[in-house]
């Protein structure tokens, strides 16, 4: 269920913005970044203990009659961390108060003049709406995450998404899914989905807008269970390297180990790599070195030989030397895959 804490919150820049307040900058410009959670108004002159933080707080200036009143009343805002203060002007007086400027200046908090023919009431109004909107839209996400989680799982076939892709406007032809972590808030191209801690996006363009990132292969609609899959095991990978991973980059060898666990990699690097790492520093040598260059040669002798400036019998020499510690022949195919693995991990 989604909590009111979990909305993203404008800022008082944005409200300033807000063409049905028409507001009006008059004083604490440093504020303006800070976020707007509801409106409350208020003529107590201490409105502190019962603000809960994030507030505009709304007033007429009725309490406020001189300049130490201004000051206790925009510190007692400021205590309970409120964001603003918003100013009806034509009630009481027809100006905002000039004592109260100053002091919204010396803290730091904005102070927003509101004309005459904007009723308080259409502040909690327009909160009261922009949180069931976005309550709507996260409810929308989330009923999309359980439809692509669905698909995934091969309990819903592609076309239960089409309407909500003929919705989005995009092509058929070359649907793609996207999985971030931490993008569920954005304004994104396509059809969004949250499921657990991953956005799912379904689109047209292979851009990620958050990091780190799974990118499935396009293709149409009933491509879009591979692109799915493909993207949430290029998100694995991603938050294991970093960055974006793309559907073509998982079929490498490098990509297969690193969608490994640790635990998978230990016995490579313990009967593999540690024996070699040892008796090298043990005693001088470069079998690792030597190992991991005829790796990159693809087992040729010669071509390693020639990259290392060895006669080619040097060259066996080691190579034997190699097999003995790790009972792994690297002539072999079989065994030149488990030294190519535990040189990887190693490292």
């Amino acid at each position: 269920m989604t909590s009111e804490s979990a909305l993203p919150h404008p800022t008082v820049r944005q409200l300033l913005e807000v063409p049905r307040f028409r507001l009006r900058l008059v004083a604490g410009q440093d504020g303006l970044d800070r976020p707007v959670r509801w409106a409350h108004s208020t003529e107590l002159p201490d409105p502190g203990p019962y603000l809960r933080g994030h507030e505009v707080v709304l007033t007429v200036g009725a309490s406020l009659r001189d300049a130490g009143a201004c000051a206790a009343f925009v510190d007692s805002v400021k205590a309970g961390r409120a964001s603003a203060i918003g100013y009806g002007v034509g009630d009481v007086t027809d100006a905002v108060p000039e004592e109260l400027r100053d002091a919204c200046d010396r803290v730091g908090l904005p102070l927003l003049e509101v004309p005459p023919e904007v009723p308080f009431l259409g502040f909690t109004e327009w909160f009261a709406e922009r949180l069931a909107s976005a309550g709507d839209e996260r409810h929308e996400r989330e009923e999309t995450g359980r439809l692509l989680r669905m698909v995934r799982d091969g309990l819903a076939s592609a076309e239960a998404l089409r309407p909500r892709i003929d919705d989005a406007g995009l092509d058929h032809a070359s649907l793609l899914v996207i999985a971030m972590d931490g993008a569920a808030e954005d304004e994104l191209p396509g059809v969004l989905g949250v499921d657990d801690d991953r956005a799912l996006l379904v689109t047209n363009d292979a851009h990620a807008w958050s990091e780190p990132a799974g990118v499935g292969s396009p293709g149409p609609l009933e491509h879009l269970p591979v692109s799915l899959a493909e993207s949430l095991t290029a998100l694995d990978t991603a938050r294991r390297t970093g960055g974006v991973v793309h559907a073509a980059d998982l079929a490498t060898f490098q990509a297969l180990l690193g969608r490994l666990e640790q635990h998978q990699l230990a016995p490579f690097v313990e009967q593999i790599a540690r024996p070699l790492s040892d008796y090298d520093a043990a005693h001088g040598t470069r079998l690792t070195d030597t190992l991991r260059t005829f790796l990159d040669m693809g087992g040729a002798v010669g071509a390693t030989s020639r990259a290392l400036f060895l006669h080619p019998n040097t060259l066996r020499h080691r190579l034997s030397r190699i097999e003995s510690l790790t009972g792994r022949d690297p002539m072999r195919f079989d065994d030149r895959v488990a030294l190519a693995i535990a040189v990887w991990a190693g490292r």
